[in-house]
């Protein structure tokens, strides 16, 4: 089954495994993750359901170390694997539940329990959302799928069968041509009732919603590759003030992105303009020697002449290559906060600098090196959302965007200190809230 996302997938899973658990003696059901943070939340909503219900609650046994539950009048169980599992292997599915494969790393796993079926005529269902990349396992699949002979296409839902009725495909999907900004054509692809026309059309509408989001997560179409900008394109001249300037003593921010050798670094100071409450952005991009390594002490010189030109309230960065040159501004009295470049961080960190351009509260000078490097971002896409990328090449900046990730770091800290809102970030060693 392919449908968007938000219709409901992982309640389900989580209620067909313990009703098989109950129903089908010794059940050996198993629930394939995409990945252990997955496989724990898929285990969650099974476990919510027997916490919540007493009567399951003296029928099944919970096991949470192992991501399990198993049934009290046999040896029946319910078991949540992650797709980067290694004790899969000679599993014999009564029931095998497959969650997400456009996000499964290998086949592995679909793989065997796939060929673990035959063993109890054991049956599988896999629930994903559309993929990236056609050539994945998910794409493949689908794409034979689409050739079967019994197929039928049925306004925004496809049905395909297999001559023998062992494999079935079903999808929902809005199909390529229709309007996508319509909101009421994107609800026949969304065959849930509780996703409704006001929760697509927040969705839409909200600022940090990218294009591609929505028409895969929304829309269930395919869309793969690095092609798509992260930011509309000749939006970022929309915020061009050559008269804004950061006056002297301001109390500014400040972000670095740290690139060596064949790759350019950046420093970017921004500062939040009190009669609009706009972010000011200011940026300075090192270029190494030909065939050299970037000095850091040059980074360093050039925050500290900063540091005596404003109010430095903080020096953001990435851990990677900058851990040492930190440590030396820390001495020299300046704050430095690591932001970590997870994805769980690093996701919503993104919408909210798309949000932000959005609703154009940044403003810059008109630099044409940094508008290059903000223009060279991308999308891609993970398993918690959308990310910046390098992407597609500029005249200035050759793709680079060093300056781009300097101003995503220091943006996303200077503005949960203005909002008030909780941050966490390392400042050498501690925790900083």
């Amino acid at each position: 089954m392919l449908l968007p996302k938000g219709n409901g997938k992982t309640t389900l899973f989580a209620s067909v495994s313990i009703w098989h658990l109950l129903t089908t003696a010794d059940a050996r059901c198993y629930i394939a993750a995409a990945s252990r943070d997955q496989a724990t939340l898929m285990f969650q909503h099974a476990l919510g359901f027997v916490q919540r219900q007493p009567a399951l609650a003296e029928l099944i046994t919970v096991r949470p170390g192992y991501r399990e539950l198993r049934r009290k009048a046999d040896s029946g169980f319910v078991k949540v694997l992650a797709s980067d599992s290694n004790t899969s292997d000679g599993v014999a599915p009564s029931l095998a539940l497959v969650d997400e494969l456009h996000r499964h790393k290998t086949p592995d796993l679909y793989a065997v329990f796939r060929d673990g079926l035959g063993k109890r005529n054991g049956q599988m269902v896999t629930i994903s959302t559309a993929g990236a990349d056609s050539r994945s396992p998910l794409g493949r699949l689908r794409d034979k799928a689409h050739l079967l002979d019994d197929s039928k296409q049925d306004g925004f839902h496809l049905r395909a069968r297999s001559s023998d009725g062992s494999f079935v495909a079903h999808e929902w999907a809005v199909p390529e041509g229709e309007d996508t900004d319509d909101i009421k054509v994107v609800k026949k692809a969304n065959p849930s009732s509780f996703v409704t026309l006001a929760d697509l059309r927040r969705r839409r509408e909200s600022p940090s919603m990218h294009e591609r989001e929505w028409l895969r997560f929304a829309c269930n179409q395919w869309r793969g590759g690095l092609e798509d900008s992260w930011i509309e394109v000749g939006k970022w001249d929309t915020l061009m003030d050559e008269t804004a300037f950061i006056p002297e003593h301001a109390d500014v921010w400040v972000g670095v992105d740290i690139g060596l050798r064949h790759d350019t670094s950046a420093v970017v100071v921004i500062w939040q303009r009190p009669e609009d409450e706009k972010w000011l952005v200011e940026a300075k991009v090192f270029v190494p020697p030909e065939g050299d390594e970037l000095q850091l002490s040059d980074v360093e010189n050039h925050i500290m002449y900063l540091a005596g030109y404003y109010s430095v309230q903080g020096v953001v960065y990435d851990r990677w290559a900058f851990s040492r040159s930190a440590q030396e501004l820390s001495s020299r009295g300046l704050l430095c906060l690591e932001f970590p470049m997870t994805n769980e961080r690093t996701v919503p960190a993104c919408a909210r600098l798309l949000e932000a351009v959005n609703r154009q509260e940044i403003v810059h000078d008109g630099n044409p090196i940094l508008k290059a490097h903000v223009e060279a971002g991308a999308v891609r896409m993970t398993e918690r959302g959308w990310r910046i990328s390098k992407g597609r090449s500029t005249q200035i900046g050759v793709g680079k965007i060093d300056a781009l990730i300097a101003l995503l770091l220091v943006f996303t800290v200077a503005n949960d200190q203005s909002n008030g809102a909780d941050s966490v970030y390392e400042n050498q060693g501690l925790l900083v809230l």
